[in-house]
């Protein structure tokens, strides 16, 4: 596991692409439904309250896939597991569909930024690497003595 300091503070990260990175996609999903459903009976209307923070805890961690990967996810899990009528996929209310598309909408813009973020201070880090590597060499040079 590599460790950049994404956002300022230092976060363990998954490399994008790989099967961690999915499975704890997978997980954070499951961790916002197992919540969701858990607050069910206390909370009417705002079905994807877990969900939004799972997915961009998943794209801090895992990458811009993953984070996409848990947004599918999270859609599936309400339309399946939430939205009337239950074990199902077929929405009756037109308010669900547009909370669904808002929420797709908002996390998406959430997902590609974060993963924007992330591909700078990744590149930042290379560079800032790069150009220690030039100065130590530029500094060995100067020590050898002239020829």
């Amino acid at each position: 596991m590599e460790r950049p300091p994404i956002l300022g503070i230092d976060i363990p990260t998954l490399r994008p692409g790989t099967v961690g990175a999915y499975v704890f996609a997978f997980l954070s999903t499951g961790v916002a439904l197992a919540l969701r459903l858990a607050i069910d009976p206390y909370v009417v209307g705002i079905e994807y309250v877990t969900f939004f923070p799972a997915v961009i805890i998943t794209t801090i961690i895992s990458g811009l896939w993953a984070g996409l990967f848990c947004l599918l996810l999270s859609v599936g899990a309400v339309g399946f597991f939430l939205l009337a009528p239950r074990f199902s996929f077929h929405v009756e209310q037109l308010s669900d569909v547009l909370t669904t598309l808002l929420f797709v909408l908002l996390t998406l813009y959430n997902v590609i930024l974060i993963a924007g973020v992330r591909f700078a201070i990744e590149g930042y880090q290379e560079l800032s690497r790069r150009l220690e590597q030039y100065d130590q060499a530029l500094r060995e040079k100067e020590k050898r003595p002239a020829e």
